[in-house]
């Protein structure tokens, strides 16, 4: 799925896809949505964040997508504060895997834009035991491993789109984060233009950020070292049995 070919993106941030492309129309997070993840108390309004557009494909490709349960989304995250806060997704933890003790996993590729992929694993008491901040630009895949909930921040100067390969079915949970009041750490804008990570102090322990480019992560799916995650999908179905 191609950026100029497959679709376009319009300057309120909305997708325009071409003939043939499946797409639904988009769940919009707005600002009153964001309310209990953000790091500043500020009014609820309908102000959009971002939009997401699940279940994405080429017509001709639909029945392989359903065939392994696994669903290709787009999600364009607007530029812009919240306050000194970059504009974030709320964030969520996956629920376990049937049968097993992982929770599901998920495949990130940033398509347009540039991206903070904030991953953290929690301990059963909530709080959080590691949280690792990886930096991504266009073309860069992020595996999200099981066990760890995740935030996306744009702080670039224009849209971030990002796609994800993920299993169909289950539902996201929210919960721990709100808890929170978000993840342990904020993304600020300071002083002199430039973000700064804020522990988020609702947290009872503290555990340093670890920062991680993205070409440096291992990626346990092959194919898509040279591929994007929709094309190494369709060369390689089985591969992504990971995600289910």
């Amino acid at each position: 799925m191609i950026l100029g070919k497959h679709f376009t993106l319009e300057p309120s941030g909305l997708l325009t896809f071409t003939d043939g492309v499946i797409a639904p129309e988009p769940d919009i997070r707005r600002l009153a949505d964001a309310l209990p993840v953000l790091y500043a108390d500020v009014p609820p309004s309908d102000r959009p964040l971002y939009y997401m557009y699940r279940g994405v494909c080429l017509d001709k490709d639909k029945d392989l997508y359903a065939q392994h349960d696994i669903r290709y989304d787009i999600t364009v995250i607007l530029p812009g504060t919240i306050g000194k806060e970059y504009i974030k997704t709320v964030g969520h933890f996956h629920p376990l895997k049937p049968h097993s003790t992982e929770t599901y996993p998920e495949y990130y590729e940033v398509l347009d834009g540039e991206a903070i992929y904030l991953l953290q694993k929690n301990n059963r008491s909530g709080e959080v035991e590691e949280i690792i901040a990886v930096e991504a630009q266009k073309g860069d895949k992020v595996f999200i491993p099981p066990s760890y909930g995740h935030v996306t921040i744009n702080p670039g100067s224009r849209p971030l789109v990002m796609a994800n390969l993920v299993e169909s079915n289950f539902s996201s949970i929210y919960g721990p984060f709100r808890d929170k009041r978000g993840a342990a750490y904020y993304y600020l804008e300071g002083e002199d233009g430039k973000g700064d990570f804020v522990k988020n102090t609702r947290y009872q322990n503290s555990v340093a950020l670890k920062m991680v480019a993205a070409p440096n992560l291992n990626q346990p799916v092959a194919a898509v070292k040279n591929k994007s995650l929709y094309e190494a999908f369709i060369a390689e179905p089985d591969a992504f049995k990971i995600l289910k």
